[in-house]
C-alpha cells in the first residue's frame, strides 16, 4: 500500500495553520499533540492579559481541506462523526474544540463539542454545524478563553497530569527525560524557553517531546517553577553533563593558579562541594543575564500514583494486577 503523502500534508498544513492562528491571532501557546492520541491534534494554552501562562488548556481536533467544507447550510459547515469519536471527546478531561481549516483560504472555522452543540443522529452517528463566522482569530478570544477557564482548580491539576502521561510512560519504560531551559535573570518578566526532550535507553536516541520556546512567568525563580510545572517528576541536574562545568565552578571558589607548577591549589573537598550545591541550579549564566539548565525528570509518588490509577480508570484490574494474598494491590512499578 502507497503512503497516503497528499492526506498527510494536508493534516501538517491543518496543524500548522492552526498553530499560527493560536500564537498569532490569540496570542496563545499551541501544543502539537506529541504522541497518539485518539482524536486530538494538539492543546492551545490560555495566555492572560499580563502574559502569564495560565494552565488552562483547550484540546483541538483538526480536519483540513476541501472534503470537510463540501456540506453546509446557511449558517455553517456540516461535520458528522461516528459515536466513539463523540463519546471520546465528550468525556474528554480539557473540553474539546474542533477546527475545519480551508486550506485555499488559509481560514480555520471552530466549534466546541458538547452536548449543547451536538446533534445525535442514531445511534453510530452525530453531526455538528461549525459556525461560518466563528472563525480562529481575534474575534473567537473572548469565547475560547471562557471555555477554557470554565475548569476547577482540581480539574486543571489532572489535566495537567493527563496530558504529562506520556513522558511519565517514557520513565516507566526506562528512558530518559530531559529538560532544558533558558531563563532571562535580573528581568521581572519571566522571560525564557524549555524544551523537553526523551532519551531511548537502548540507542542514545534524542527526540523533542515538547517545546515552549517562548515563555514568561513574572516574579518567579525557575529554580522554583520547575517543581511546579513538573509535580509528578523529582527533578535534578544531569550529573554527567554538568561535570566539566561543576569543576571548573569549584575551582573558581576552591582553587588558586600556582603559575611556577602550572597547576592549581586546591582548598577543600569537590565532591563535599559537590553535596553541598542545589539539587536545581542552571550550569552556566552567560554574562549575568541568561542562566541554562539541563535537568532529568525522574518519577516521583505522584507520578506513579497517576499512572497507577490512571490504568485502573481506563482499564480495569486484570487477572494479573488484582489484590494480593494480604489484601493489597500488588505493586507495579
Amino acid at each position: 500500500m502507497s503512503f497516503p503523502k497528499f492526506d498527510h500534508n494536508k493534516g501538517s498544513m491543518g496543524v500548522n495553520l492552526v498553530e499560527r492562528a493560536v500564537m498569532e491571532e490569540l496570542g496563545w501557546i499551541f501544543r502539537e499533540q506529541p504522541t497518539q492520541d485518539y482524536g486530538i491534534d494538539g492543546h492551545m494554552e490560555v495566555v492572560d492579559d499580563d502574559e502569564f501562562v495560565t494552565g488552562r488548556l483547550i484540546a483541538i481536533q483538526i480536519k483540513a481541506g476541501s472534503s470537510y467544507l463540501k456540506e453546509e447550510n446557511s449558517t455553517g459547515f456540516i461535520f458528522r462523526g461516528k459515536m466513539e469519536h463523540y463519546n471520546y471527546w465528550t468525556n474528554h478531561s480539557l473540553p474539546v474544540v474542533l477546527v475545519l481549516c480551508d486550506l485555499d483560504s488559509q481560514t480555520c472555522y471552530w466549534e466546541q463539542i458538547n452536548v449543547d452543540t451536538v446533534e445525535l443522529i442514531s445511534e453510530s452517528s452525530w453531526k455538528v454545524i461549525v459556525p461560518q463566522k466563528q472563525i480562529l482569530d481575534k474575534t473567537a478570544l473572548h469565547y475560547l478563553k471562557n471555555i477554557a477557564e470554565n475548569t476547577t482548580d482540581y480539574e486543571r491539576r489532572l489535566n495537567l497530569l493527563v496530558l504529562a502521561r506520556a513522558w511519565m510512560e517514557e520513565l516507566l519504560n526506562g528512558n530518559r527525560v530531559i529538560l532544558t531551559s533558558d531563563e532571562w535573570i535580573n528581568k521581572t518578566s519571566g522571560r525564557g524557553s524549555i524544551n523537553l526532550k526523551v532519551v531511548e535507553e537502548n540507542t542514545g536516541y534524542e527526540k523533542i517531546v515538547q517545546s515552549w520556546p517562548m515563555v514568561f512567568f513574572p516574579y518567579t525563580s525557575y529554580e522554583n517553577l520547575f517543581p511546579e510545572l513538573f509535580p509528578w517528576a523529582n527533578i535534578s541536574i544531569d550529573e554527567e553533563f554538568y561535570e566539566e562545568y561543576d569543576e571548573d565552578e569549584f575551582l573558581i571558589d576552591n582553587a588558586v593558579w600556582d603559575k611556577e607548577d602550572g597547576n592549581y591549589i586546591v582548598f577543600g573537598d569537590y565532591e563535599e562541594w559537590k553535596e553541598r550545591q542545589p539539587k536545581i541550579r542552571p550550569y552556566i549564566i552567560h554574562s549575568g543575564e541568561l542562566a541554562s539548565y539541563q535537568l532529568t525528570l525522574d518519577l516521583n509518588e505522584i507520578g506513579r500514583s497517576f499512572l497507577l490509577l490512571d490504568n485502573y480508570l481506563r482499564n480495569g484490574l486484570t487477572k494479573s494486577k488484582r489484590h494480593n494474598s494480604d489484601g493489597d494491590l500488588t505493586k507495579w512499578f
